[in-house]
């Protein structure tokens, strides 16, 4: 585990280094030329695919170990309210926002069912699969309910407030969420039901749209636009830091406990004299 942990970190420390490449790609997009045009769409589609696939790492692992012990149910469940009601926003102008919209309800779609699995998994039970698809087709409808509600309300109400319950707020739900998993990760001081994979799909699809949106716009509203994915990757940093430092403490722990263990066999050894008398006669023995 610690090598997949140390390969994620590796793989962060990478993606946060092609920021200055960003600088490059919008310097070069004021020539209009069809190689950077094309350069730059394809960082908004691999970020697309990457918030697609976003949560679909911790369903897998969940599934294969049928528990979702050591995942936080907070980190879903706000990350979906948040998912849910930008999904509602960014309908109120499908033709520019398709690309987040359908990123949106696919990592919409996957939470659902990693609730479905927070529910089924407590217990073994019968005919899980049918019992798992059901719960899940029941959020999914819950969920677009929610999106609904959240498009009719955004469209009643001025673009500032819009702009600012259907983008600014679930930005800021989405690093909220973060602190649940941390605090997993401190009272139990186990990471392993946790899955890296999602902050590699999710740190990968921050960079490649902050590459996308300084590419594309000024770097003013660029900035504006990238605040919530640089705090996502911040958050990110704060995560694996985290985990790392818990992996420290557990690994000092178990150490301690065998050093221990093995002193008190010692002892065990010295205060008893049938035991002594017997090692000795197997000493003699051989």
């Amino acid at each position: 585990f610690g090598s997949r942990l140390s390969f994620v970190t590796l793989f962060l420390v990478c993606e946060v280094s092609t920021f200055p490449g960003s600088a490059f790609i919008m310097a070069g997009s004021d020539s209009g030329s069809d190689a950077v045009e094309g350069l730059v769409t394809a960082c908004g589609v691999i970020a697309t695919v990457c918030w697609c696939l976003l949560l679909l790492p911790q369903a897998r692992k969940n599934h294969s170990k049928l528990s979702t012990e050591g995942l936080s149910l907070g980190l879903i469940l706000v990350w979906h309210s948040a998912g849910a009601v930008g999904t509602g926003y960014y309908c109120l102008d499908l033709s520019a926002n398709f690309y987040a919209g359908l990123s949106f309800t696919c990592f919409g779609v996957v939470s659902c069912l990693i609730e479905a699995q927070f529910l089924i998994y407590r217990k073994p039970q019968a005919m899980l699969f049918l019992k798992l698809a059901g719960f899940t087709l029941l959020f999914v409808a819950l969920q677009f309910c929610t999106s609904l509600v959240s498009y009719l309300f955004f469209s009643a109400v001025s673009e500032e407030v819009a702009y600012a319950l259907g983008n600014v707020c679930p930005s800021v739900l989405y690093v909220i969420g973060f602190f649940p998993q941390i605090w997993e990760f401190i009272s139990t001081r186990d990471v392993t039901g946790y899955s890296f994979g999602v902050t590699a799909f999710d740190v990968a699809g921050c960079v490649f749209n902050c590459i996308y949106l300084y590419a594309d716009e000024d770097p003013l509203d660029a900035s504006k636009e990238a605040a919530p994915f640089l705090a996502i990757v911040f958050m990110h940093i704060v995560l694996i830091v985290t985990a790392v430092a818990v992996l420290g403490c557990s690994k000092r722990t178990i150490s301690r406990e065998q050093i221990k263990k093995a002193g008190t066999e010692d002892t065990k050894g010295e205060l008893d004299p049938e035991l002594n008398e017997s090692k000795s006669s197997e000493n003699i023995a051989i």
